[in-house]
């Protein structure tokens, strides 16, 4: 892999709101919160860490012409990730994500995409696969007619280039296994534990990957939350350990770790280094929200520290890691 690879993205794109609550009050009845605004979207919050790990960045995705988009448009842009393939669309407003996080850090989500299903293929420029070394796509995409069909012509554009391609199926997991299932395409699939049985039909998530990488799928990492995670690839598979964090905000985490998958994938390592990275990146985020304020290098090296090995880790997070320039 070369220093700086780079990565277009295809998804989504929204403004999350995060309520934090002690306890939801039933209706009618009132309660005090916590509200922050962060930058969403699985396509976008993947972005932001594969910029903060060094890679080239090319996000393509629909906001409105309003101060949300705005503010979006100018949060990625100090992060690194380039912003010449966003899309501004008159008629529609940014997307929102209302995020209710209980105690814990788990979240309920409220989605209102606006803007986001409006993508089009054709106001893409054509110079945003130009030269990449990886495609991401959100299985978001597929909710919405024209940001569907920006997905399906950027999977067959990415083939016929030979770039290889990731997916993070999402909740709309059974619609791409039923309506379309384009999973043979994909070099890496990125699934939770609900999603890979909504791709497969199957329970067990080491039984599931079976069946993806029986049906063409190249690798599959599997998120497990506190489990870890389960990487199969060509060469075996690895179940990796989580790290131990206190989760105060779960939204995004996944997209952290779709992150270090892609960018361990894309280095040719093994399925333990690739879930260890992955899953570095995933406990981190699920402190503060996978849209929140970035670690430091210090704080990830403090907890790799709980990993064995994780030295060699440390060594290369310490030549890559750019997210203390942007504190």
């Amino acid at each position: 892999m070369r220093a700086h690879p780079i990565v277009a993205l295809l998804g989504d794109l929204n403004v999350d709101v995060t309520i934090q609550a002690g306890a939801v009050p039933p209706p009618g009845g009132e309660a005090h919160a916590e509200t922050a605004l962060s930058v969403g979207g699985s396509a976008a919050l993947t972005a932001r860490w594969l910029s903060v790990l060094g890679c080239e960045v090319r996000l393509a995705a629909a906001i409105g012409e309003d101060p949300f988009g705005d503010w979006v448009h100018s949060a990625l842009s100090q992060e690194g990730v380039l912003t010449s393939w966003l899309q501004r669309v008159p008629d529609k407003p940014t997307g929102l994500c209302f995020a209710l996080v209980h105690p814990g850090g788990e979240r309920t989500l409220l989605a209102s995409p606006g803007a986001a299903r409006d993508l089009s293929w054709g106001a893409i420029p054509t110079s945003w696969l130009d030269g990449a070394d990886w495609l991401h796509l959100s299985g978001y995409a597929w909710a919405g007619e024209g940001e569907c069909d920006a997905a399906e012509r950027a999977l067959r554009l990415a083939r016929e280039r030979a770039v290889p391609v990731s997916l993070d199926p999402g909740a709309v997991a059974g619609t791409l296994c039923t309506a379309l299932d384009p999973l043979p395409a994909f070099e890496l699939v990125l699934p939770n534990r609900r999603e890979i049985r909504d791709l497969t039909g199957e329970g067990d998530p080491q039984r599931g990957a079976a069946q993806l990488r029986g049906r063409g799928v190249g690798s599959v990492a599997v998120k497990l939350d506190r489990e870890g995670c389960l990487i199969s690839v060509r060469v075996g598979e690895a179940r990796v350990p989580a790290f131990a964090v206190d989760a105060g905000n779960t939204t995004g985490a996944g997209d952290a770790f779709n992150a270090g998958a892609i960018v361990g994938t894309l280095s040719g390592w093994d399925p333990a280094a690739i879930g260890a990275l992955a899953n570095l990146l995933g406990g981190a985020a699920a402190r503060v929200g996978g849209g929140g304020a970035l670690p430091s290098l210090p704080a990830l090296l403090s907890l790799l520290e709980q990993a064995p090995g994780g030295s060699t880790l440390g060594t290369w997070l310490q030549e890559r890691w750019k997210g203390d320039t942007w504190r």
